[in-house]
């Protein structure tokens, strides 16, 4: 009777044993980032900040907000941390294929944690970092952050039209230039110094900055614009001060080019600020919601500046 039993046990840890080799291994879990700009200007209370990863798996706690207990955008080296809100996180159902593995589009809906009547975040390099309720964390690279709180309506300048000029810059459609229409409704003559784009790597090339005569399309260049021979999105020609002149309630058409001098070559939504003297000093309009041509941060000709973190089980 006891041969039995030991024979029977021995069989069924056999079949346990065989069973278990056929079980597939539960893949490791990957991050996948690509690094963009983030130019934001707070302009409403329900304004969020969209994160965008790729996760191989949707079944995960570390996009789960139950298991995470706090998450933040921290410097480089973690001398700066703004702490953040989870709004929402979701998943979208499309597959995104990437060196053989398929992954999940989840999407970080947060708020920054405290209001500023005139404050800028300004992170050259940014880091999402999550903590767990298990101690564990999580950071990753998510490219430079750029957040400007600002209360303060402009009652001298109103905007009468707005939009971009497109270009190819390594493989990808960007902004290559701003087309804008300002009205002075003040009764008193305004002066245009510079624009200031809310970004460290891609600024304004205010050598250029001009007025123009008639609006451009969006595949119009900068040559073409400008009416000049050569222009080179990798270089800045610095220059003090402009000045161009807009005479009470009197509209101009300006257009200045872009510069890409640092790491990221695109850039999809950003805030400018248009800086100009009136009778009392230097003062500013600022700009939100630029229109662009919108293209996701994970495509083919971008693949070579994602960064994978891998997570062993």
């Amino acid at each position: 009777m006891k041969t039995k039993i030991i024979f029977g046990l021995l069989i069924f840890l056999l079949v346990v044993f065989i069973s278990l080799l056929f079980v597939p291994e539960k893949k490791s879990f990957k991050v996948i980032t690509s690094p963009k700009i983030f130019s934001l200007l707070k302009s409403s209370e329900n304004e969020n900040i969209k994160i965008q990863l790729l996760v191989n798996r949707n079944d995960s706690y570390y996009f789960d907000q139950e298991y995470i207990s706090s998450i933040s955008l921290n410097s480089e080296l973690d001398e700066e941390i703004i702490s953040l809100i989870i709004e929402e996180i979701t998943y979208s159902n499309n597959l995104y294929e990437y060196e053989n593995d398929n992954y999940y589009l989840v999407e970080l809906s947060l708020s920054i944690n405290f209001n500023s009547e005139d404050y800028l975040i300004a992170l050259e390099k940014a880091y999402l970092n999550i903590l767990y309720n298990n101690e564990e964390d999580l950071k990753v690279y998510i490219g430079e952050f750029n957040y400007r709180f600002k209360d303060d309506l402009n009652d001298e300048l109103s905007l009468s039209n707005l939009s971009s000029t497109v270009t190819e810059i390594n493989s990808t459609n960007t902004v290559s230039g701003i087309y804008i229409e300002l009205y002075n409704r003040s009764e008193e003559n305004l002066v245009i110094t510079n624009f200031l784009l809310g970004s460290s790597s891609i600024t304004f090339n205010d050598y250029y900055l001009s007025e123009i005569y008639n609006e451009p399309d969006l595949f119009d260049s900068v040559e073409e614009i400008l009416l000049i021979e050569n222009y080179n999105f990798k270089s800045f020609d610095n220059i003090l001060e402009k000045s161009i002149l807009i005479r009470e309630n009197q509209s101009i058409m300006l257009y200045v080019p872009l510069s890409y001098i640092g790491e990221i070559d695109y850039i999809h939504r950003f805030y400018f600020e248009v800086n100009y003297l009136n009778n009392e000093g230097e003062t500013s309009l600022i700009i939100d919601d630029i229109p662009y041509i919108s293209t996701s941060i994970f495509q083919t000709e971008l693949e070579s500046g994602y960064i994978v973190y891998e997570i062993p089980n």
